[in-house]
């Protein structure tokens, strides 16, 4: 893995991420915690790259990120030099777009049952981000924005500060309103696994 942005703004994420997991009251996330605190501070290898979605509200996702001064400082350094994509997932029937998504940190092969994979995502003001699901356990903090969220059969609304746990196989959506949503993502597990869409199981959709 090589840098991308500077050791230091990520090495100040990802204690973020950590003090945020530290905190939380469920198991899963502790146990990140101890995890994440092991990650080496070096980014994932890629140029820095914007994407419709992040031209049109990055910037306002930004401003209203929570947090001490530091990690505001790093997710804004990272969200700007990042190489991030429009995500349809290469389905674009079923999901047309508003979402961006980047990767930051990334484990190499090979891969375990421990491997995380980190990253932001960034969802456009009045989109719907429908079912899908995916192999990997996944792992969310909201940083800014608020959304209508809905894992398997519960439904709930998450704003900045929220923590949110997938396990594999768990179908979620995510509705935003009229805020852009800006969120850290923490997969771990089967990184190499299935993705698929609540509304097309048998389709498996590409990994990037």
């Amino acid at each position: 893995m090589n840098n991308q942005s500077s050791s230091g703004d990520l090495t100040d994420l990802l204690a973020g991420l950590v003090e945020l997991s530290t905190e939380s009251s469920t198991n899963a996330f502790q146990e990140l915690a101890s995890q994440i605190q092991a990650v080496p501070a070096r980014g994932h290898d890629a140029a820095p790259a914007s994407c419709s979605t992040t031209d049109q509200c990055l910037a306002q996702a930004l401003s209203t990120v929570q947090g001490d001064e530091s990690f505001a400082h790093a997710i804004a350094t990272a969200a700007q030099n990042a190489s991030w994509q429009e995500a349809s997932r290469g389905v674009p029937e079923f999901f047309a777009g508003g979402y961006g998504y980047t990767t930051l940190v990334t484990e190499q092969p090979p891969v375990t049952s421990d491997s995380l994979r980190i990253g932001l995502l960034l969802q456009r003001p009045q989109i719907s981000y429908p079912g899908h699901a995916h192999d990997a356990e996944e792992f969310y903090f909201i940083l800014s924005g608020k959304a209508k969220w809905q894992v398997d059969e519960t439904s709930f609304e998450v704003s900045a500060g929220d923590l949110i746990h997938h396990l594999p196989g768990a179908i979620h959506a995510m509705q935003t309103t009229r805020q852009p949503l800006l969120a850290a993502w923490v997969w771990r597990g089967a990184l190499a696994g299935r993705f698929w869409y609540e509304s097309d199981p048998n389709t498996d959709c590409p990994r990037g």
